[in-house]
């Protein structure tokens, strides 16, 4: 009886933990489509509230910066830290859409990303260890095009 208890625990956390790493500051911006996420730099991924389809064409601005780790220096805005040519730094913004989608670099680009499938959209720090990072970026998301459909 007692690992039917923890099973039944271990599961209904399992089942939350997308709704507790979810931003809980969303809000459609009045008069537009454009959706406004805060990025928490303590979660490994924020659910935009957003599905996609598969060729969405979508856009982000993003502002803010974020600390990435302990020392005074690990600091980063959306491009990220020390980042080279073509490749997003530490602490950059990232996404993906769905829970297991492949991660890809967001940064600081304002051109429309084509989704690569269908499912929520999810939007990260380019980091491993969030226990140490504070900070949050400011993500306004746009769907270039969308009343065209």
């Amino acid at each position: 009886m007692r690992h039917r208890v923890i099973v039944a625990l271990g599961m209904a956390f399992w089942l939350q933990a997308p709704v507790m790493c979810g931003s809980l500051d969303q809000a459609v911006v009045p008069g537009s489509s454009n959706l406004v996420v805060t990025v928490d730099a303590g979660h490994p991924w924020v659910d935009s509230g957003l599905t996609v389809r598969k060729g969405d064409r979508v856009s982000f601005v993003a502002a803010g910066t974020i600390q990435w780790g302990a020392e005074p220096g690990q600091v980063a805005g959306p491009e990220g830290h020390d980042g080279k040519s073509g490749k997003l730094g530490k602490g950059g913004l990232i996404g993906r859409v769905g829970m297991t989608g492949k991660p890809f670099a967001i940064g600081g680009n304002r051109e429309p990303f084509v989704m690569p499938k269908n499912g929520e959209l999810f939007l990260g720090i380019n980091d491993f260890v969030f226990g140490d990072n504070a900070g949050a970026f400011t993500v306004t998301i746009s769907r270039p095009g969308r009343n065209e459909r």
